[in-house]
């Protein structure tokens, strides 16, 4: 018997909408582990030197996470819904720290910035890509 589903044909918009979701699950998780990360400044048991650090690993991990979220999703060309994430996640990184107080930090944190997003997602994708079957 036949399954009456149809499976649906990935286009182009669905990688970069599913990357976009992934994108915003990170984001998200940026917001707590930074919120969580400034509770531990005010309450001076880290310095605030090290926040530039901070958010740099924040945003690696949340790259990585999204964009597993990402590829689930997608259920095919992982490295690319994962790169095409971190380029989504990094872009409203970017537009975010131009509003941020302290705007020569973040220019000095910008490659960093890009380096720790697109390797996040470049990262899962490689870790969730499926090997090609060898021909026999």
């Amino acid at each position: 018997m036949r399954s009456r589903v149809k499976e649906k044909k990935a286009t182009p918009w669905s990688f970069a909408a599913n990357a976009a979701i992934g994108a915003l699950v990170a984001l998200g998780l940026v917001m707590l582990f930074l919120l969580g990360a400034s509770f531990l400044v005010v309450s001076g048991r880290m310095p605030e030197g090290m926040m530039g650090g901070v958010v740099v690993v924040v945003l690696f991990v949340s790259s990585l996470v999204g964009a597993i979220v990402a590829i689930r999703r997608a259920g095919s060309r992982a490295l690319f819904v994962g790169l095409f994430e971190g380029a989504i996640l990094y872009a409203i990184t970017f537009v975010g720290g131009a509003f941020a107080a302290v705007p020569s930090l973040f220019g000095r944190l910008s490659v960093f910035l890009l380096a720790a997003a697109v390797l996040g997602g470049g990262l899962a994708g490689f870790l969730r890509a499926r090997p090609k079957k060898r021909k026999l």
